[in-house]
């Protein structure tokens, strides 16, 4: 294999598995049979991106928008109060554990969406809406049981902002969001039940045109 037929089955990796069995042996020759310039493979490299954004499960690209958000908030709060400070985390003393995550009004709408988004694309049962909320949960929640880790290994201090509790535990914050995962369920199959009224209406509205 040359160099140059590397290079474009690398380019091919960057999309979608269902577009390469279909579309990939068509793109391998039309590149092979011109030069490899810098222009063309950043249009390639660009398509590419742009067809696994498209084809990108709701659940990963609402989850990665959650996490965008909370590591933001990590940035932000530790170059504010010198010490990390993470967005959406609440001390709740009287329930397990004492650390609640994710309990924003914005993160519940954004499960709801997931739902819907979910049952719109795929259909289903609402129970299937369900669980792409939880994996969207816990892609977003990566960085929480990141920090719990740090924490344990000594490299990260949380501290909660505005109270005088003490510091969470590690292994509080490690297990937080997986403690809310059935929560997070409840609220992607009720986003699921929108999505199969909005299919429904869609359908009745189709049928009643002339």
């Amino acid at each position: 294999m040359t160099l140059e037929q590397r290079i474009v089955r690398m380019l091919l990796r960057l999309y979608p598995a269902a577009w390469r069995r279909e579309y990939g042996d068509e793109l391998t020759d039309v590149l092979l049979a011109r030069p490899l310039t810098l222009t063309v493979v950043g249009d390639v490299i660009t398509n590419g991106i742009r067809l696994r954004a498209r084809a990108a499960e709701p659940s990963t690209i609402l989850g990665l928008a959650g996490m965008l958000v909370i590591l933001a908030g990590f940035v932000f709060m530790g170059a504010t109060y010198g010490h990390a400070w993470v967005a959406l985390m609440q001390p709740s003393p009287r329930t397990f554990p004492p650390v609640q995550v994710m309990a924003s009004g914005l993160f519940v709408s954004l499960l709801v969406v997931c739902g819907c988004w979910t049952h719109l694309r795929h259909g289903g049962r609402a129970r299937w809406a369900g669980v792409a909320a939880m994996r969207m949960a816990l892609i977003a929640g990566i960085p929480f049981m990141i920090a719990g880790l740090l924490m344990m290994a000594g490299l990260l201090e949380l501290t909660f902002v505005g109270t005088r509790l003490p510091p969470p535990s590690p292994w509080a914050v490690v297990i937080a969001p997986l403690v809310r995962l059935p929560e997070f369920w409840i609220w992607g199959a009720i986003g699921g039940k929108i999505g199969k009224q909005i299919r429904c209406w869609h359908q009745r509205t189709a049928a009643t045109r002339p």
